[in-house]
């Protein structure tokens, strides 16, 4: 069985929650320092001998997407921050070995796409800086804070194609129907959204879903109005019924998201 692309919930949270170019990077005192763009990939070298340390600052790291047979992932939960090597390969081997797509979210509310490239060096930490004025912008949102157990039910809800209380079904526009995701239902409360996508695998080839190409493709080309620039609707949690499609088989994609 091959490994499915999985998410690490810095909460521990049963539900799977939930993303491209190279930015010039600064390095001081053995330390990576670059600044969050949720338009970007920002790629970054990593230690193949040790563990590279990831933190955000001023802020928690909450969920990791990845493939976790290309890594091995620690999580340090007291201070919010990772610690992460790539499988170990032969030195020879090195040169032909892919980097490594990972996706992280924060308990701000901030979602950061990464591509890790192994390299023979010294472990460096690395250190994403937030933006001033988007943090601003997040903190005077004023959010209401979020339960697990609220997730759940939401997820729940959507899987059973119920409404739950305090809920109502949204109408769908007729953009919904483009794809290769279609949005097909939609329940909005007070606090979170559940939105219900359909995908299809319509080639002659088996396709393997992934948490990261999903979220990835909601938040930067969804029709649902749930954008990288609408940052007050940011992705809380993702769930996939069936990662591995054969041909003409589908399935669905719960997504859960904060109201506006």
């Amino acid at each position: 069985m091959t490994t499915p692309r999985s998410r690490i919930n810095m909460k521990k949270s049963m539900i799977p929650s939930m993303l491209t170019f190279l930015l010039t990077s600064s390095t001081t005192h053995g330390a990576i320092i670059r600044s969050l763009d949720e338009m970007k990939v920002l790629e970054v070298p990593i230690s193949q001998e040790g563990l590279t340390r990831i933190k955000v600052q001023n802020d928690r790291i909450l969920h990791v997407f990845g493939n976790r047979g290309e890594y091995v992932l620690e999580t340090d939960e007291t201070q919010g921050q990772i610690f992460i090597r790539p499988m170990l390969l032969p030195r020879e081997d090195l040169k032909h070995s892919p980097s490594i797509p990972l996706t992280l979210t924060t308990e701000a509310g901030f979602t950061q796409d990464l591509r890790l490239i192994p390299s023979h060096q010294a472990p460096e930490t690395l250190i994403l800086k937030v933006d001033t004025e988007l943090a601003q912008e997040l903190a005077k949102e004023k959010r209401l804070p979020l339960f697990r157990e609220e997730v759940e039910e939401v997820i729940q809800a959507c899987r059973e194609e119920r409404i739950p209380l305090g809920y109502k079904e949204v109408p769908l526009s007729l953009s919904t129907l483009e794809g290769p995701y279609l949005l097909r239902r939609e329940i909005q409360g007070q606090k979170l959204r559940g939105l219900t996508y359909r995908a299809q695998n319509n080639s002659s080839e088996v396709l393997v879903l992934s948490e990261p190409e999903l979220a990835h493709h909601i938040l930067s080309r969804g029709k649902d109005k749930i954008t990288r620039e609408n940052r007050s609707s940011p992705l809380i949690a993702l769930l996939i019924s069936k990662k591995t499609l054969n041909p003409g088989e589908g399935t669905d994609v719960y997504v859960v998201v904060r109201a506006n």
